[in-house]
């Protein structure tokens, strides 16, 4: 038996207000992958903080009829499922790259990146290809203690020459 129209209607809310405070959303066809390893994929997303949900593409469509989730609603076609995050749009990006690897069946249709941002499959891959939020951290942190590290070193060299003569000189008195 079908959902009732309430049911339908309290469904099409329930992802329209989880879809709303995500930063990343990505689309998949899970067409072709049991169900073991879809449990395995989504147990892969929460690891990253993403979530994943399979909804029938009429009600996601209502769901996504106003605000930035339309801009994707013509994704919709085929089994589709629906990959979300509040805020990290790389490691979700790069947990599905990985699992693509080891599951060709797996199709990633494309998404939004920032909430707005429209990405193809290629585009979701090229945002795997990106530092993480941590990494880009770590990265900008070396490009600013990189001219400091130079300056000690550079101050530290003559110190360290007059020690060797000091101590070649004493070697040779000796």
């Amino acid at each position: 038996m079908g959902r009732t129209r309430a049911e339908k209607e309290r469904l099409v809310e329930e992802i329209r207000d989880e879809i709303a405070t995500a930063e990343t959303i990505f689309l998949v066809s899970l067409a072709g992958i049991n169900s073991n390893d879809i449990n395995v994929l989504r147990a892969r997303l929460r690891e990253q903080g993403a979530r994943m949900r399979v909804v029938k593409n009429r009600l996601a469509k209502r769901a996504a009829a106003d605000g930035a989730f339309a801009s994707i609603e013509d994704l919709f076609r085929g089994p589709t499922a629906i990959v979300y995050h509040r805020t990290e749009p790389v490691e979700t990006a790069k947990a599905l790259v990985a699992f693509a690897k080891d599951h060709p069946a797996l199709e990633i249709k494309g998404g939004l990146v920032s909430g707005t941002d429209r990405v193809d499959p290629d585009g979701v891959k090229a945002v795997a290809a990106m530092p993480s939020l941590d990494g880009a951290r770590a990265m900008l942190l070396q490009v600013i203690q990189a001219p400091a590290t130079k300056l000690v070193r550079l101050l530290d060299t003559p110190a360290t020459q007059m020690v060797t003569v000091m101590t070649r000189r004493s070697e040779q008195e000796g």
